[in-house]
């Protein structure tokens, strides 16, 4: 297959949407765990609480995109 060929087997529009989509949907979801530290100033919760409310996101993230991948 041609380099020429393969630009023109896709959808522009389509591939330039699902790239922006992944690339905010990951922007946001990365910057939870820093936001959430000052998200929690005010709130009367411990220390570990903080920690997990930091940690979640960023984890989660780690842990579930091998299997996630694997089912797209």
């Amino acid at each position: 297959m041609k380099l020429s060929d393969f630009k023109k087997a896709g959808h522009w529009p389509t591939l330039l949407a699902a790239f922006l989509y992944f690339d905010i949907s990951f922007m946001a979801w990365v910057s939870l765990g820093p936001l959430m530290i000052y998200i929690t100033k005010g709130m009367p919760i411990s220390v570990e609480d903080k920690l997990s409310l930091v940690a979640i996101p960023v984890l989660g993230g780690a842990f579930f995109r091998v299997p996630l991948g694997l089912l797209a």
